[in-house]
């Protein structure tokens, strides 16, 4: 006698409180907004990646996208993508954008593995646009950069040599830290999005100090979890360029290497503050920040605009 095969009862799905559930729904009109300045729909993953303030499951997110109501009378669904109500181009120019991004990263790694050779070079992730697979055709390449302790300016004055001989003047390298300086003292979202968000594509390790040395960055986003597919971008490994990189390293370890970082940070620190006036607000022996134009207040400031709009536009329709 064959035994009688019971149905599996689905899970009961746990009722969250209504002041829990309007949380959550902020939660996520936060990560639309911020999509929204950059023309960005969102899968549901990333809507969850990068909830702000408030921890919640895809499940949760799925229930309140899919729940009758004010959420779901502002939040459109284009096939997998999320966008604002009367956003919905934002879709195919995200499609249409990803797969220039990613045509983009195939390149650059390529162009990228000469960073190896970087003596005192510790850590290379893209940050920008093409990180977050956003970026249009013909846009530069953003790094940030970790040096070893003492040899910031070094490592900066070799970027630069192979940025100029090697022909590569859409790549950027925006911000300088060392592993002597890896606390940022100033959290704000929107380091905390360009942190996350980044793709470490050469990593000794140091960029898992970095986040570890801002444990802020998680009090933003409490359910980000990475991307495995996203930060699978990696550069290839070359013995050829990792040997010089020790032959380099080895060279300017000691007293030669000492005055080099002096001269190079003086020569450089002087050219800066010439050009910026504010150049000084952004160097230190061990931090360069070579942005000339600071995007983080005009993006948050968008930011705010949008969600105070989407807000209220959710909170009239609650009444």
């Amino acid at each position: 006698m064959k035994p009688s095969i019971q149905p599996v009862p689905e899970p009961e799905r746990r009722v969250l409180p209504e002041a829990t559930q309007r949380q959550q729904d902020e939660a996520i009109l936060k990560s639309l907004c911020y999509a929204d300045i950059f023309d960005f729909a969102l899968t549901l993953d990333e809507i969850v990646r990068y909830a702000q303030g408030v921890a919640i499951t895809i499940d949760e997110a799925a229930d309140r996208l899919n729940a009758a109501g004010s959420l779901s009378n502002i939040v459109r669904k284009k096939g997998y993508l999320y966008h604002l109500e009367g956003r919905d181009e934002n879709c195919q120019l995200r499609l249409d954008r990803e797969a220039e991004s990613r045509q983009q990263l195939e390149i650059a790694l390529r162009r990228l593995i000469p960073l190896q050779g970087i003596p005192f070079l510790r850590a290379g992730a893209i940050t920008g646009a093409l990180a977050a697979l956003n970026s249009p055709a013909g846009d530069d390449i953003d790094l940030l950069i970790i040096s070893a302790p003492g040899r910031t300016w070094t490592t900066y004055f070799f970027l630069r040599l192979w940025r100029r001989f090697g022909h590569n003047p859409d790549i950027c390298f925006n911000v300088f830290v060392s592993e002597a300086d890896l606390v940022f003292k100033n959290p704000n979202l929107f380091y905390a999005r360009e942190i996350l968000g980044a793709l470490p594509v050469f990593n000794d390790g140091a960029f898992d100090s970095f986040k570890e040395a801002n444990p802020w960055i998680h009090n933003f986003f409490p359910s980000f979890i990475p991307d495995p597919e996203r930060q699978s971008y990696r550069i290839r490994i070359s013995p050829f360029w990792r040997r010089k990189q020790r032959q380099l390293q080895t060279l300017f370890a000691g007293p030669l290497g000492d005055l080099l970082e002096l001269v190079v940070r003086k020569a450089q620190y002087k050219n800066l503050a010439s050009s910026t006036p504010d150049a000084a607000m952004r160097m230190r022996r061990n931090r360069i920040k070579l942005h000339k134009r600071d995007n983080r207040s005009p993006i948050i400031d968008k930011f705010n605009q949008r969600l105070d709009y989407w807000l209220n536009k959710y909170r009239e329709l609650s009444l």
